[in-house]
């Protein structure tokens, strides 16, 4: 089993969109062109982010306790070093993409924040959502240690600068995540 589909329901959809636009206001009050590196700040492009984080925890809480799943983006305006979601300390990056730029664009970081990820031994998950509600649909395509980006990743100039995991044989299936962070816990513990 290699990709999860999850749905949102409207309430969730209602939400992304509400945080969506919360980041093009702040943004543009700040009279900077983009909440990241791809210096965009639109409604349709931070929604498919909202939508993936949203996407991955609904998937996250199927097999872990609420406490124990910590969802950071959740304060979007509040820059958050522990990673968009945390799982038993584990940081999760979720870098998400639309549909018709999965192909072209799938498990790439820019290159500051992929070095900020490797740090803290960040894993990403891939996933793929529209930029809008009236697809409720986010797919989590696979996850990696961010150290495995750096170490097999190869330079792609995309919209920005990006570290590409070109190989998609390298790329974890989502089935595998929740030993991984299982395995993690008990090492911590």
């Amino acid at each position: 089993m290699g990709s999860v589909t999850m749905h949102l329901d409207d309430d969730e959809l209602q939400w992304c969109l509400e945080g969506a636009k919360g980041i093009v206001k702040h943004y543009s009050k700040k009279g900077v062109n983009g909440s990241g590196s791809y210096n965009h700040n639109k409604v349709s492009s931070n929604l498919v982010g909202f939508k993936s984080e949203v996407g991955v925890k609904k998937w996250l809480l199927l097999d872990f306790d609420k406490k124990d799943v910590k969802c950071h983006f959740e304060d979007y305006l509040i820059p958050n070093a522990k990673g968009d979601i945390e799982v038993f300390f584990q940081p999760l990056e979720i870098k998400g993409l639309r549909p018709k730029h999965w192909d072209s664009f799938q498990r790439c970081i820019p290159p500051h924040q992929l070095k900020k990820y490797v740090e803290k031994d960040a894993i990403a998950i891939w996933t793929v959502a529209s930029g809008d509600i009236m697809d409720n649909e986010v797919i989590l395509k696979g996850w990696n240690y961010c150290w495995e980006v750096e170490k097999y990743g190869e330079f792609i100039q995309t919209i920005c600068a990006n570290i590409w995991l070109k190989d998609p044989e390298l790329m974890r299936p989502m089935d595998t995540l929740f030993d991984e962070l299982m395995y993690k816990c008990m090492i911590q513990a």
